[in-house]
This record gives structure tokens, C-alpha cells and sequence, in this order.
């Protein structure tokens, strides 16, 4: 599957490299060249220096080939913009966007795209963690727990 993937922070790089690391033809996007480092050198993908709302960016990076595309900045209007023309100009139906700001998802909602709400992401896990450590492996509460 060809993924591309826009914004190299700690996230980016992690689900890039695990995605490559899967079999997948990955193609990772960021304006800052150091960024991208954070790849490793087992990285097999590739990598385009630049804006991932440039349209001449997207085009470097083969978006029109991809199959899906993430973008996972840490600028909700950036990552609207790259969302967008990832859609409208190059057709591209399975687009995951990052929402920093909550109030920004029923606007990416409206687009058709998956949202990573990372707030709700974690809140998700907390809560999950926290029931499975209210039980013993077997179901029951844990010592010193109350239900």
C-alpha cells in the first residue's frame, strides 16, 4: 500500500516507520530536514522536504499514487489545507487527519475524513488502562479495588 505521510514530529515518525516496517510504500513529508532524522536509517521509504499543503510538494511526494494519506502536524489549519488537497486534487479517498483542537473536528467531519482526535485517542487508553487494572487477570477485582 503507498501511504504518505505529512509531518515528521515524534508521532509522524513513529507511524511511519511502522507502517514502512510493515511492508507499505511510505513516503514521509516536513518542512524541516532534521525532522525527517527521526526516521532512522532503517527507514526504507521516502522522504520530501517541504510544505505538505504545496502542491508541487504533493506531487514530489506521489500523492496521486497513495492509497491513503495521514497527516499528522501539530497546525489544525495545516493540516485542513493538506487534507484538502489531498481530496479535492488528487482524488485521494482515505485521508486521517490529526485534531489538536477538538473544536476543530466536526470541520473535518464534514470533509468525510477519519479524524485522529489525539485528546480522545489518549482518553480512550487512559480509561481502558484503568479498567484492566481494576481486575486480576481473571476478571475479578483486584486486591485493594472496589467495584
Amino acid at each position: 500500500m503507498r501511504i504518505v505521510v505529512i509531518g515528521c514530529g515524534r508521532i509522524g515518525a513513529h507511524v511511519a516507520k511502522s507502517l514502512s516496517a510493515a511492508g507499505n510504500d511510505v513516503c514521509v513529508v516536513d518542512t524541516d530536514v532534521s525532522s525527517l532524522s527521526r526516521l532512522g536509517d532503517r527507514f526504507r521509504g521516502q522522504t520530501v522536504v517541504g510544505h505538505g499543503f504545496d502542491q508541487t510538494v504533493l506531487e514530489q511526494a506521489q500523492v496521486a499514487r497513495a492509497d491513503a494519506v495521514i497527516v499528522l502536524t501539530n497546525v489544525d489549519a495545516t493540516n485542513f489545507m493538506v487534507a484538502r488537497a489531498a481530496t479535492e486534487l488528487f482524488g485521494v479517498r482515505r485521508v486521517s487527519v490529526r485534531v489538536n483542537d477538538p473544536e476543530f473536528a466536526s470541520v473535518f467531519a464534514e470533509l468525510g475524513l477519519n479524524i485522529l482526535d489525539l485528546p480522545d485517542l489518549v482518553l480512550g487508553q487512559v480509561q481502558r488502562s484503568l479498567a484492566l487494572s481494576a481486575t486480576a487477570g481473571d476478571g475479578t477485582p483486584a486486591p485493594g479495588t472496589a467495584r
